[in-house]
């Protein structure tokens, strides 16, 4: 019998196919993991309501580790577990750093995105297109001044998100994020910059969901693709990388699986869960 409890799985080029879709397969792989008592948690840099509807509406999806370990959700009860949130003061901070160069800036705060004018109506400019663009618009809201919305309303922040059309840019401006070490700092595409409190991390987010529900991280799987899945696959007993996943994280892996347009999700747990 496996002696794993719950899977945690990251969801854009993970479990999410290029479509932002999973197969019939890949959800009666999820609904039997579940009949089998594990349980299944998106651990994702969105907020809970970007969860695609069809994924948080499967019986037993109950937990969610959302904007990277800064809130964990409990749908069933409608309340928030745990947060690791960013003080207004950090964000400032921050926004300063990131107003020297060519990005948008947006926040998530309790569970809603919010992002200037300036940016939400010219995302292309930023390099922001397809699936991605439609996410945006999705779950940001449209602000005149967002320094001055968070001036007035400083609770709750859960992650910075930061879109650049120039990658050197991109890689300047994280080399002086990472240097100034106020925050987190990770990404989730190839063009994005995410920024957390100190020490959040979907591992943090995690291990703290285990506690709640009485697991240990050894009973912990969890799959992920890019630079903010590493603390999760670090901190779980078992590691799965998909195979489009960034190289350094499939060398720290204890599983390379296939795909996310091949099931990979459903593949690892087939064979590291059922077949344990």
């Amino acid at each position: 019998m496996s002696k794993i409890k719950l899977v945690a799985m990251d969801l854009d080029n993970t479990l999410l196919d290029s479509e932002k879709q999973i197969s019939k397969h890949t959800e009666e792989v999820l609904k039997e993991a579940i009949r089998r008592g594990v349980y299944i948690v998106p651990a994702t840099g969105r907020i809970f309501k970007a969860i695609p509807e069809f994924l948080r509406d499967i019986p037993g999806v109950r937990y969610a580790v959302c904007c990277n370990g800064a809130t964990v959700y409990d749908q069933k009860e409608d309340k928030i577990i745990y947060t690791n949130h960013l003080p207004k003061e950090t964000v400032f901070s921050l926004f300063d750093i990131l107003e020297k160069y060519h990005c948008t800036r947006d926040i998530y705060q309790n569970g809603q995105g919010y992002m200037e004018r300036c940016y939400f109506d010219h995302l292309a400019e930023y390099g922001v297109s397809d699936h991605v663009l439609k996410l945006v618009r999705d779950t940001r809201l449209p602000l005149d001044d967002l320094r001055k919305y968070i001036e007035e309303r400083p609770l709750g922040i859960e992650k910075i998100n930061v879109f650049f059309d120039d990658m050197e840019e991109r890689e300047t401006a994280r080399q002086e994020l990472i240097e100034k070490n106020i925050a987190s700092v990770s990404s989730s595409l190839g063009n994005n910059i995410e920024i957390n409190q100190i020490g959040c991390d979907k591992g943090d987010g995690l291990l703290h969901l285990a506690e709640q529900i009485g697991l240990s991280m050894d009973e912990v799987m969890a799959c992920g693709d890019a630079g903010n899945d590493t603390m999760m696959i670090k901190a779980v007993g078992t590691g799965v990388v998909m195979e489009n996943g960034q190289p350094d994280l499939k060398e720290i892996a204890d599983f390379v699986t296939k795909t996310n347009n091949e099931d990979g999700v459903a593949y690892a747990i087939e064979k590291l869960v059922f077949e344990a």
